[in-house]
């Protein structure tokens, strides 16, 4: 049952993530993350090897890259509840929300540190036209995240 419940934990976790980015959206004018190009790239790596391409977003659209895209997506938010299930696990946390939202501001490096500069827009964004509002629409969507992971497994029991 713990496979399970991680799953769907990872899953509902990251439809809050969209949700939140929709409504950025909706009160903002703020584009929800664009899962195109994190499809394009990983159909890019995976079939070229390339892991780096700052100019991803000038290439050519590649068949079904949105779909995979949002595959990418929602299987990082599962490895996200594997993350927290495994600190449950070993007694380095509780399930809280409080120790949610710290693993959603500490999992804010993966996007710093890793997918904004392997798509050409630098550690911290700072490619970006504006750094600050990269950094700062980052740390929002992933401390929505860590809330939700926190409080579903809160709420499971955990």
């Amino acid at each position: 049952m713990e496979i399970f419940h991680i799953v769907i934990i990872g899953i509902i976790s990251c439809f809050a993530m969209d949700i939140w980015q929709r409504f950025l959206k909706l009160l903002y004018e703020i584009n929800p993350s664009d899962w195109a190009i994190v499809g394009r790239w990983y159909i890019l790596l995976i079939s070229k090897g390339k892991i780096y391409n700052p100019i991803i977003e000038e290439l050519p659209a590649i068949n079904n890259e949105l779909k995979i895209g949002w595959a990418v997506h929602y299987t990082v938010a599962i490895m996200y509840s594997i993350f927290f299930f495994m600190l449950l696990k070993y007694d380095i946390c509780n399930a809280s929300i409080s120790n949610g939202i710290i693993f959603g501001l500490a999992s804010v490096v993966v996007p710093w540190f890793f997918f904004m500069p392997v798509l050409g827009k630098g550690f911290l964004g700072l490619n970006t036209p504006s750094p600050f509002l990269a950094c700062s629409l980052a740390i929002g969507s992933h401390v929505v995240i860590g809330l939700s992971i926190g409080t579903l497994y809160q709420l499971f029991g955990y």
